[in-house]
């Protein structure tokens, strides 16, 4: 939603900043080969005018011509393409991995952070779901493809099963990130607050971005599915956001609904919450 301000650029899932330079990307890539997609659509997109599976071919051929250009250096060259609007990168990825944030923030000392949150169990649940979307995705698409687009052997980034890794960790991390920047430019939100009332968070996030806040920025904003990644890519480049989001892109009427500390976690073989998750989760006002 932020990215569809008409001063702001929306990017995929880029992941750029788990590695240093493009070339330590290879590992991360050999694992889990989906997390290029979004990259290539926005070099695509940004760089050449256009996603269509030649410019994808084209954005991997420049990518390798830089593959030992600073990863950092790569996020600049996407911000020029962009200018004079700003880039808005929500990468999932980089939570899991200390060094990513540590790359944003040595990298980008002018950075704005947003921090938001979601309730540990839904979280959770969210997880587990995505992985089941993201299989049936690559099952469905499969005509696509010569093989398997995304194989989950090897990837131990997260233990899948683990509430204390899906959601305490990265919060933490999180939290350890934004002591060391300065206030100004950090914002922690519930995202239950903002999908329930959409129009009036926006608003507050503009403001403290200092970009107009008016009634026509915020109309932009409430308007996701007109991102030019929510939408599944060409052939060679099909992924690069959350499967649920390019199936149904457009921003829905939100209630809440009744959520718990207690209990097992549905599809976490049994799982609860931590005493650590949950003295973290009430200081964020979850319950």
């Amino acid at each position: 939603m932020i990215g569809q301000h008409p001063q702001m650029y929306g990017l995929p899932e880029v992941n750029l900043f788990v590695g240093k330079t493009w070339a330590d990307l290879d590992e991360l890539y050999r694992v889990r080969p989906g997390f290029r997609h979004g990259l290539l659509r926005a070099v695509a997109e940004l760089g050449l005018g256009g996603q269509n599976e030649g410019n994808v071919r084209a954005a991997q051929s420049w990518l390798e011509e830089n593959r030992d250009e600073e990863t950092t250096a790569l996020f600049g060259d996407l911000m020029s393409w962009a200018a004079p609007r700003r880039l808005v990168d929500k990468s999932p990825v980089y939570v899991y991995r200390p060094e990513a944030l540590e790359r944003i923030a040595t990298g980008f000392p002018d950075a704005y952070f947003l921090h938001l949150l979601r309730h540990p169990r839904a979280t959770c649940e969210s997880v587990t779901k995505l992985r089941e979307d993201g299989r049936e995705m690559r099952q469905r698409i499969q005509q696509f493809r010569k093989k398997k687009d995304d194989s989950e052997e090897g990837d131990r980034m997260v233990d899948w099963e683990s509430p204390d890794s899906m959601w305490l960790e990265p919060h933490q991390r999180i939290l350890d990130l934004l002591s060391t920047r300065p206030p100004e430019r950090c914002m922690t939100l519930r995202g239950e607050d903002l999908l329930a009332n959409p129009a009036e968070h926006l608003k507050k996030i503009a403001g403290w971005l200092e970009v107009d806040d008016g009634p026509e920025a915020v109309s932009s904003m409430l308007a996701p599915e007109k991102s030019p990644f929510a939408c599944l890519g060409p052939g060679n480049a099909l992924f690069g956001n959350d499967p649920g989001f390019m199936k149904s892109p457009a921003l829905r009427p939100y209630s809440p609904r009744p959520v718990s500390l207690d209990g097992p976690i549905q599809g976490c073989n049994g799982a609860e919450l931590s005493p650590a998750v949950r003295e973290l989760a009430e200081r964020f006002g979850y319950s």
